[in-house]
C-alpha cells in the first residue's frame, strides 16, 4: 500500500532516512522505551546491506543476472511504444478511420504521450513513499506491467477509435510507470562507482527495445492483422518483466522512513527540482536531444518520399536501412561511452560530443542530399545519440536534488522524452506548412542538438 500524505511541519532531512537515523542514534545513549525503535533501525540498516548484496557478485560488482534483468525490464518501454507508434497504430487507425487517419492518429498519439508525461513522475513519487512488504518499487513495477498488458490487449481488439484511445492511454500509463520505477532502482541498489554500466543499459534499452519490437512483429505476425502484433508485444513484455522480478531483491521501506508532507508540499515537489540549476540544465538538455531524435524519426520517411521523391517502397527500405545502421552504431557507442565514463568518471564530455555529432549528421543531410551521405549520417547520428544515452541516466542520478525523492525526480527526467513527442508534430507542421522545406526542419533539429550540448556546460555536480 502507499503511505498516505500526512500533514506535518517543514522538516527536511539532511541525509538519507537510514543514515540520518543511524547518526541520531549513535549521538546519544539509548533511553528506556527506545530500544525497540533502535532495534528496528538496526534491522533496517541490515536489510539495506542484504538487499544490495543480493544484487552483486562476491567481488562487489553488479551481478550478470541483475544486469540482464535490468536491461530486459528497461527494454519494455520501447518494445511497445516505438513499435505501436511506427507500425501497428498507423495501420489500425487507417483501418478504423480511413477518412480521418491523420487526425485520429495525432489525437491518439498525443494523448498517449500526455498520459506518459503524467505517469512517470507520479508513479516515481508514490513509489518513493510506498510502504509494502515487497519493497517500494516492486509493487509499482508489477502494477505497471499489468496495466500495460491490459492496454495492449484493449488495443488488440479495439473496434472503435475511442476504445483504441483508451488502450493507448492505459498502455502508456503502465509502460511509463515501469520506466520510472525501474530507473529509480539504479541509485537505490547500485553503488555510485558501478552505475555507469547499468545506467548505459537503461538509457539505450528503450531504443533497442523499439527495434526488437518491430522485428518481432514483422517477422512473427502479419502486420495488417494488428491484434497478433499486440499479443506478441504483451507476451514478450510479461516475459521480460518476469525475468527481472526473479532477480530483483528489494528491502521494505518502514513507515518511520517516510518523511511526512502536506498535500500542497507533495504537489509542489514536482516543480521544486527545476529550481536546481544542475537538474534544470540536465532536464533541458535531455528534452532537446530527444527533440532532435524525434524530429528526424518522425519525418525521415516524408523527407525521402516527398523531399527526395523516392517511390514509397524504396523510401520504406531506406528508412529501415537508416534505422538499422543508426541503432547498431548507437549500441556500440553507448556501451563504449558507459565503460569510459565509469573508468574516467567524466560524463559531460560524452554528452557534449554526442549532441554535437548528432547536429553534424543532420547538417550533412541538409548539405549533401545523396544516398552515400545519408548512410554516413545514419552512422554518425546513431553514434552521437549513443554517446548521450550511454551516460545521460548516470548524469541525471548525480544531479538529483533529494536522495529520498529519487523516483519522483527521475520520473521528471523521463518526461523529457514525452515533451518532444508532443512538440515535434507541431514544429514539423509549422515549418513544413510555412517554409515547405525539410532542410529548414532538419536545421531546427540540429540547433536543438547544439543547445543540448550548451546546457550541459554549466552543470557543476559532475565533470
Amino acid at each position: 500500500m502507499t503511505e498516505p500524505v500526512r500533514a506535518a511541519g517543514n522538516r527536511e532531512p539532511t541525509a538519507g532516512p537510514i543514515a540520518g537515523a543511524a547518526a541520531a542514534s549513535s549521538s546519544r545513549p539509548a533511553m528506556r522505551g527506545e530500544r525497540g525503535h533502535e532495534g528496528a533501525q538496526a534491522d533496517a540498516v541490515k536489510h539495506v546491506a542484504t538487499a544490495a548484496a543480493l544484487q552483486r557478485e562476491p567481488g562487489g560488482r553488479v551481478s550478470l543476472p541483475y544486469r540482464v534483468g535490468l536491461l530486459l525490464a528497461s527494454m519494455v518501454g520501447g518494445l511497445s511504444s516505438v513499435c505501436i507508434k511506427q507500425l501497428l497504430l498507423p495501420i489500425q487507425v487507417s483501418q478504423l478511420a480511413p477518412h480521418a487517419t491523420a487526425t485520429a492518429f495525432a489525437l491518439i498519439a498525443s494523448l498517449g504521450a500526455c498520459a506518459g508525461l503524467i505517469a512517470a513522475p507520479l508513479a516515481g513519487a508514490l513509489s518513493d513513499r510506498t510502504v509494502s512488504r515487497w519493497g517500494r518499487r516492486r509493487p509499482w513495477i508489477v502494477g505497471g506491467t499489468l496495466i500495460a498488458v491490459v492496454g495492449l490487449l484493449t488495443m488488440a481488439w479495439a473496434g472503435t477509435i475511442p476504445l483504441l484511445l483508451l488502450g493507448e492511454v492505459l498502455a502508456q500509463l503502465g509502460v511509463d510507470t515501469i520506466l520510472a520505477t525501474v530507473t529509480a532502482l539504479i541509485p537505490d541498489q547500485i553503488p555510485e562507482r558501478q552505475r555507469s554500466g547499468p545506467a548505459a543499459l537503461n538509457g539505450m534499452a528503450p531504443i533497442v527495445g523499439g527495434v526488437l519490437g518491430l522485428v518481432l512483429v514483422t517477422r512473427l505476425t502479419a502486420p495488417s492483422v494488428v491484434w497478433q502484433g499486440y499479443v506478441v508485444l504483451a507476451t514478450v513484455s510479461v516475459g521480460f518483466m518476469s525475468v527481472f522480478l526473479l532477480v530483483l531483491r528489494e528491502r521494505p521501506l518502514s513507515r518511520s522512513e517516510v518523511t511526512p508532507a502536506t498535500r500542497r508540499a507533495f504537489l509542489a515537489g514536482f516543480v521544486q527540482p527545476l529550481g536546481s540549476r544542475d537538474f534544470a540544465c540536465t532536464f533541458l538538455s535531455r528534452a532537446l536531444v530527444f527533440l532532435s531524435f524525434t524530429v528526424l524519426g518522425s519525418y525521415l520517411f516524408f523527407y525521402l518520399s516527398q523531399g527526395l521523391h523516392l517511390p514509397v517502397a524504396v523510401a520504406a527500405q531506406v528508412v529501415t536501412t537508416f534505422q538499422g545502421l543508426s541503432t547498431l552504431s548507437l549500441i556500440l557507442v553507448a556501451v563504449l561511452a558507459g565503460m569510459l565514463a565509469q573508468r574516467f568518471q567524466r560524463l559531460k564530455p560524452c554528452i557534449i560530443t554526442g549532441a554535437l555529432v548528432m547536429a553534424g549528421s543532420l547538417l550533412l543531410m541538409v548539405a549533401v542530399p545523396t544516398w552515400s551521405a545519408l548512410l554516413v549520417a545514419a552512422v554518425l547520428f546513431g553514434g552521437g545519440f549513443g554517446a548521450v544515452l550511454g551516460v545521460d541516466i548516470a548524469l541525471a542520478i548525480r544531479v538529483l536534488p533529494k536522495e529520498a525523492e529519487r523516483g519522483k525526480d527521475l520520473g521528471l527526467i523521463s518526461t523529457a522524452i514525452f515533451l518532444p513527442l508532443i512538440a515535434s508534430p507541431l514544429i514539423g507542421a509549422l515549418i513544413l506548412t510555412t517554409l515547405h522545406s525539410f532542410a529548414a526542419l532538419f536545421l531546427v533539429a540540429a540547433l536543438a542538438s547544439v543547445l543540448a550540448a550548451v546546457f550541459i556546460v554549466p552543470i557543476r555536480a559532475v565533470r
